[in-house]
């Protein structure tokens, strides 16, 4: 779908454009020449300090002093890799900024695997703009939680890289959509007088993580032209569960999370999910299911996947034991990749061209092309209930079986992986000058296309189901089912015939085999950027208390993704190509946009400057129409040592492509039926259990809403830089940000909790009163979605639509503070030390505008960040060490009861009040536990880097991340990979450098 849209002036904007025209009649006036020659920053958060001109992020005007009305983070290339940093993503998540999580390479059904987003402010991905030298990039093709558009901030080849500024608030006025948490600008490198060799390989200490990094670059120049070039090969082998011990099974999950039948056989899973097992459904046994024995030797042909396990139960009521049968259990995560590899080869170019001493030309060219190496587990077959008329010496029996894949079947662990090939490439050129001597201006156009194929094991369900279960032979009527009460409908069924070569369930497949039902899928998806811009900027006039500082630009462009899911996985029925991962989304579109946007830096007093910024744009497809955002800030000096500042300003989100142009689509699935649950006098208390209360087969509707309004946001920010002494600078600054008609798409589980409560008296399924209830507003809008046409357990009786509306708002605010020291000449060399901290004070947030705003700062995301560096040079001799710490956030079980002392913390047995548990007849009948209100610990990590001139053209770095090899967990976090924050380790690496002409 295209749609387009004529710029139609409004008389802001009309305005906006005379505002630019008027740069150049005042062309002609004096004022003082300005020197367009960037200089470098030096310092991750620089002191105020006099400078030629520069132009710093947040500010289109180049000025004389680094710091600005609005806090800007300097990251130099050189200090990325002193600190221990292999990639800009790897540097980037740790700067104290960045205080939101994003979605984990291991999170099931990712959909993003090769890309790294950036949260700053917790504001969610997709509100960072990502600027490469200033320009906008193509959106990664793959939606984010397969719902909205972000950034990669992994295709960056660290090697170019000559400084990133990072602004951490609003900044629409200056750069338009997107810029509400921050704006990440990364500059490259536009020059260079030699040539330079970077090898460097690593490796954790725990195993599983290799790296290798070549880059060359450098650079040749004539009298008019100069060429930068830049070649980059990185590769970093996936981290796999396996890899990792301590998360490798089910058998790793936290001792608090271990119930009373764990607790008494002393294990952690009872009844592990996944492996091989062959059960008699004819005697379903105390567990709800009885297993028939494997073979000798069955389990330990997959060499330690697989575990001899039984199904075990315990009553701990009577103290009784339960034995149904064993099995093969699987380790399920051994392969499941904690990390994604990667090999990546990029390509840079920056050319220019002097036409003339006021006039240049000038070309780049990214090239990079990657291929990022994921898994999650493998899939599995299940026969579903038959009849096997051999069972039981003839008689027959109803049984059913399940296997589990191994990498072996496939034919190694290379054929389980997701491969995901990535091919980006970004073409900018244009013309720059100066007019009259006094204003800068630039021209140019660029394109820039994102291509993602991301190929998956699929299974044919037909071809798989036929290669276990054979021919059917007929069907066995009126067969017991004891799983459901006599008198009770289901409990007689009918069962096809089969008689399966159980060969094939308890012996490996050979590859050869495994192929007759496997292949490889394969989906693809593209974005692109084409868009044009011109700027200007200059004094002015001379005003009363200094020059008048200008700066206007025009933009426009147009952007697109379409994403083309694999064929054989749509539709699917019973013969059709099935994969575990999902994500089948489909959808399209191309927009245009248009911006105008002016700003001023005018000197009110010798001591007190303003900064006015003003922007116009204009998406198609967007009910709100055209957007205006403007921007103001102070600077105050009352001395030289000193500056006051504070900003305020407006900014917006266009809606993401994929909400909006998202192909309509409808999928079936099962869920509980609260409302079923709530009728229902005799339910259990505090539960509502899916099996009780199922609503089979409810047709779930999504797609785009082509009718989305912008989100909308304001911003301020108020704080202080101060040089207190010699080479001793500390900045402050408090920032609040809140975003309205926040987007998103409505998970189906909410909507019928919802429509429970809203329809049937403040129902809630565990008996809690809501902390904040859904409103009038809220109620409709749920119960509007939800459409029933009969009883709800009649398949396809129940509708409900998932579209993403406009419904949230957000309020987050918090202070930053940054020190930096440089002690006076010593003996023993230079020496400078860093610190930068982060508090995130509130985040507040609600599902509609008329609904309480809740501070959710309680759940689990880092409400603080902190970094401490230090940094010494002396003759040939470089170290650098650095600190990141973020805290750990509310433990999962937070203001919940401890267990008792049998690991019980079955709330129809305990009082959620109280924590004592109430029920008669109970072995710890009487006995109370404490409440929890722990914290997991701050996450402390320690890089460093040490490097030798051997040289003025060799020099050697040894790199150290995470020195003490720290891993750290959630004692309550009942799954195996969110418990722990970073389970890589310490890696280790060594790195030459030689330079030649």
């Amino acid at each position: 779908m295209s749609t387009s849209t004529r710029l139609q002036y409004s008389p802001l904007a009309a305005a906006l454009f005379l505002a630019m025209a008027a740069a150049m009649p005042a062309a002609a006036q004096d004022a003082p020449a300005q020197d367009p020659n960037q200089q470098k920053t030096e310092s991750a958060k620089s002191e105020a300090k006099t400078l030629d001109t520069v132009a710093v992020t947040g500010s289109r005007i180049k000025r004389s002093e680094i710091e600005g009305p609005a806090p800007v983070t300097v990251i130099t290339g050189e200090q990325m890799k002193k600190e221990g940093f292999a990639t800009v993503y790897d540097a980037l998540q740790t700067i104290t900024e960045a205080i939101g999580n994003v979605e984990q390479d291991y999170n099931w059904g990712q959909s993003s695997v090769n890309a790294s987003p950036l949260n700053l402010r917790n504001l969610g991905p997709g509100r960072s703009l990502l600027l490469i030298n200033g320009h906008r990039v193509a959106d990664y093709p793959m939606p984010y939680q397969g719902k909205s558009n972000f950034a990669n901030f992994n295709n960056i080849p660290s090697g170019i890289v000559e400084r990133i500024e990072v602004l951490s608030g609003s900044a629409s006025a200056i750069y338009g959509s997107d810029a509400m948490g921050g704006v990440v600008n990364v500059i490259l490198k536009e020059s260079a007088d030699e040539h330079q060799l970077r090898i460097r390989l690593g490796d954790a200490t725990r195993g599983g993580r290799k790296t290798a990094d070549v880059v060359l670059s450098g650079g040749f120049s004539g009298d008019k032209w100069n060429l930068v070039y830049n070649l980059q090969h990185f590769d970093r082998g996936e981290l796999l569960a396996g890899d990792r011990p301590f998360m490798d099974s089910e058998d790793d999950k936290p001792y608090l999370r271990w119930g009373p039948g764990e607790r008494h056989f002393g294990i952690a899973s009872l009844t592990p999910y996944t492996g091989i097992r062959l059960t008699d459904l004819d005697n379903i046994g105390p567990t709800g299911r009885t297993n028939i024995g494997m073979p000798a030797g069955a389990c330990s042909q997959y060499g330690n996947l697989y575990y001899a396990a039984e199904r075990l139960g315990y009553d701990r009521n009577t103290n009784t034991e339960y034995h149904d049968g064993q099995y093969c259990a699987q380790r399920v995560f051994q392969n499941w990749a904690l990390r994604t590899g990667s090999q990546d080869d990029s390509l840079y170019l920056h050319g220019t061209y002097d036409f003339s001493d006021s006039l240049q030309g000038w070309a780049n060219l990214g090239v990079w092309k990657s291929t990022g190496r994921f898994n999650s587990f493998l899939d599995a077959f299940g026969s579903g209930a038959y009849w096997d008329p051999r069972a039981n010496g003839g008689a027959g029996g109803s049984r059913e079986m399940v296997k589990w894949f191994s990498p072996q079947e496939f034919g190694g662990r290379n054929k389980i992986l997701t491969l995901s090939d990535e091919l980006a490439l970004d073409f900018s050129a244009g013309v720059k000058g100066t007019l009259a001597d006094r204003f800068d201006w630039e021209a140019s156009v660029g394109r820039a296309t994102y291509e993602v194929k991301e190929s998956f094991p699929v299974y044919n369900q037909g071809d798989m189901f036929d290669y276990f279960m054979g021919a059917q032979q007929g069907t066995q009527a009126n067969v017991r089912n004891p799983a459901v009460k006599l008198g009770e409908e289901g409990d007689y069924r009918d069962l096809p015939i089969y008689s399966p070569d159980y060969n094939k369930l308890w012996n490996p497949i050979s590859p050869g085999d495994f192929a007759t039902f496997t292949d490889r899928g394969e989906k693809k998806a593209r974005s692109w950027l084409t868009q044009a811009q011109f700027t200007i900027s200059g004094d002015l006039f001379e005003g009363w208390a200094g020059p008048i500082g200008f700066a206007g630009v025009l933009e426009a462009g147009k952007q697109g993704y379409k994403l083309t899911p694999e064929p054989k996985t749509l539709n699917c029925d019973a013969d059709c190509w099935y994969t575990p991962f999902g994500n089948i989304e489909q959808g399209g579109g191309e927009r245009n946009r248009y911006a105008a946007g002016v700003e001023f830096r005018v000197p009110l007093l010798e001591t007190l400057t303003a900064n006015i910024a003003g922007r116009y744009d204009k998406y198609d497809a967007v009910r709100s129409g055209a957007k205006f955002t403007y921007q103001t800030g102070l600077e105050w000096r009352p001395f030289d040592t000193l500056l006051v500042r504070g900003s305020y300003g407006t900014s917006f989100r266009a809606p993401d492509m994929h909400f909006v142009y998202a192909k309509a689509s409808s999928g079936i699935s099962d869920f509980t039926d609260y409302v079923a649950c709530a009728k229902d006098p005799a339910h259990p208390a505090g539960q509502c259990p899916r099996d009780s209360y199922k609503i089979e087969d409810a047709v779930v509707n999504r797609g785009g809403t082509p009718d989305l309004k912008y989100e909308e946001g304001k911003s301020w920010t108020a704080g202080f830089v101060w040089d207190a002494f010699t080479n001793f600078s500390v900045t402050a600054d408090y920032w609040s940000v809140q975003i309205d008609n926040i987007i998103d798409t409505i998970d189906v589980d909410e909507l019928l909790k919802t429509e429970a409560y809203c329809t049937q008296n403040g129902f809630t399924p565990d008996g809690a009163p809501l902390a904040v209830p859904p409103t009038a507003e809220w109620c409709a809008e749920a119960t509007s979605r939800i459409h029933r046409n009969g009883p709800a357990n009649v398949a396809g009786n129940v509708t409900v639509d998932i579209n993403p509306i406009n419904r949230a708002e957000t309020q987050v605010e918090g202070f930053d503070v940054s020190a930096r020291y440089r002690l006076p000449d010593t003996r023993i060399g230079d020496w400078s030390f860093g610190l930068n901290y982060t508090d995130m004070l509130t985040y507040k947030s609600r599902r509609t505008v008329t609904e309480p705003l809740e501070n959710t700062r309680k759940d689990q995301n880092p409400r603080t960040k902190l970094t401490l560096s230090a940094n010494w040079t002396w003759e040939k001799w470089n170290a650098t060490l650095l600190m990141y710490q973020k805290s750990g956030g509310r433990i999962n079980n937070w203001g919940g009861c401890m267990p008792l002392a049998d690991g019980n913390t079955d709330l129809s047995y305990i009082d959620n009040d109280t924590c004592q548990d109430t029920r008669a007849g109970s072995p710890t009948f009487g006995q109370t536990s404490s409440r929890v209100y722990a914290h997991r610990e701050p996450r402390r990590y320690f890089n460093g880097s040490v490097g030798y001139q051997f040289t003025d053209d060799l020099k050697v770095n040894f790199y150290v991340s995470n020195i003490f090899d720290k891993i750290y967990g959630d004692k309550w976090c009942g799954d195996f990979a969110y418990c722990i924050d970073d389970p890589v380790g310490r890696e280790v690496a060594l790195e030459l450098v030689a330079k030649f002409k």
